[in-house]
């Protein structure tokens, strides 16, 4: 076979070494027509009465205390009441606070932790660099096998001193990673009230 030319990242952990190619996939990856459930009966309303695409990638964005991360817990909620595997990957904020926090608005994630269907990567940005990060993702993403990945909240990438282009980058190759296995991914972006009215994100995406 052919070689690829670029510069190839890798990994070296308790499994092996793993290689993450730049352009993991091209642009041929199949689309649904199926849709999932937002979680939430009103916004599906607003859908079609059908939620989001299958394998499509959703940005939800907002200053603090809009609301993000509860869209995004309704999201895993509705998808494990039905039974399917979600994958969420939480930046800011501990496991244990996440479950009481969307306990307050009436959402219990515990009993689809219990059941192995809702599994959590909580991790601090800076605790290693964005292609450990996207590796990780890869092995947890593979193993687990889930329908739906969250990232909460990608603005975390850029606070914790990456730049710009390598946080793109990053996000663009986990997306199309999950594209291809017709994962849905649903992002979370923190925006400040000085760039609230700006029509793309911090990170490029």
């Amino acid at each position: 076979s052919s070689h690829g030319s670029n510069e190839y990242p890798f990994l070296i952990d308790t499994d092996g070494i793993s290689v993450l190619p730049v352009t993991a996939v091209g642009l041929d990856y199949s689309t649904s027509t199926a849709r999932v459930s937002t979680g939430i009966e009103s916004l599906d309303a607003m859908l079609e009465g059908k939620g989001y695409y299958k394998g499509s990638s959703v940005l939800i964005s907002g200053t603090a205390g809009t609301g993000k991360s509860s869209l995004a817990a309704h999201f895993v909620g509705g998808l494990c009441r039905n039974g399917k595997r979600a994958l969420y990957m939480a930046l800011e904020e501990s496991y244990n606070q996440i479950i009481r926090n969307m306990r307050t608005i009436g959402l219990n994630l515990q009993p689809y932790v219990d059941k192995d269907l809702l599994l959590f990567y909580n991790a601090r940005p800076t605790i290693f660099g964005l292609e450990m990060h996207l590796a990780v993702l890869h092995k947890r993403i593979n193993e687990f096998e889930p329908e739906a990945v969250i990232v909460d909240p990608i603005s975390s990438f850029l606070s914790g001193g990456a730049q710009q282009p390598e946080v793109k980058s990053m996000l663009t190759r986990l997306i199309d990673f999950c594209k291809a296995r017709q994962i849905t991914t649903v992002f979370t972006d923190l925006i400040t009230a000085s760039n609230i009215q700006s029509a793309e994100t911090q990170e490029g995406v």
